[in-house]
């Protein structure tokens, strides 16, 4: 956890944020898989993916059919231990999958402009240690997101003035 946050402090980008979190949330959370998914418009796009077999990177999906949608609209993880028994699961993309569980973090204070989703194969109640990394993570991922829209506010208006 500790070098994934190094890295997001050192990410000057939403895709450099994006990268780190694809290339290490899985093995923090103990998952069989991770999904960064980014928000563009009514759309969210799949990015990135670290997982025991293919996922949706690089496909696009309406926001409104998408589990991250729900996260980023309600701006909280959501947490789905059994997608077969939980209305908000569009099945239809899931059952091609191993996932049978699952838990999604938005990403960005304000408008989440992102989101990151933890996957698991085997039908059990999500380990809670995992979903606090999960959220620990997200929101390193949101404030270094908010630091470095600061710093380009702040370079655009130039030094200030002193009174």
């Amino acid at each position: 956890m500790r070098a994934a946050t190094e890295r997001l402090a050192d990410a000057r980008s939403l895709e450099d944020i994006l990268e780190v979190l694809r290339s290490s949330a899985r093995s923090i959370v103990r998952a069989d898989g991770v999904t960064v998914v980014r928000r563009e418009g009514e759309m969210v796009h799949y990015v990135g993916e670290d997982a025991i077999a293919p996922l949706w990177t690089g496909q696009r999906f309406p926001l409104r059919s998408c589990v991250s949608e729900v996260a980023m609209i309600d701006r909280a993880m959501v947490v789905i231990p059994d997608i077969r028994v939980d209305a908000r699961v569009p099945l239809n993309a899931y059952l091609s999958t191993f996932v049978t569980g699952m838990a999604v973090a938005p990403i960005g204070h304000g408008e989440p402009v992102a989101a990151v989703g933890a996957y698991w194969r085997a039908r059990h109640a999500i380990d809670e240690d995992a979903l606090a990394l999960l959220d620990m993570l997200a929101k390193a991922a949101g404030a270094q997101l908010e630091r470095i829209a600061a710093e380009r506010e702040a370079g655009r208006h130039g030094p200030r003035d002193a009174a």
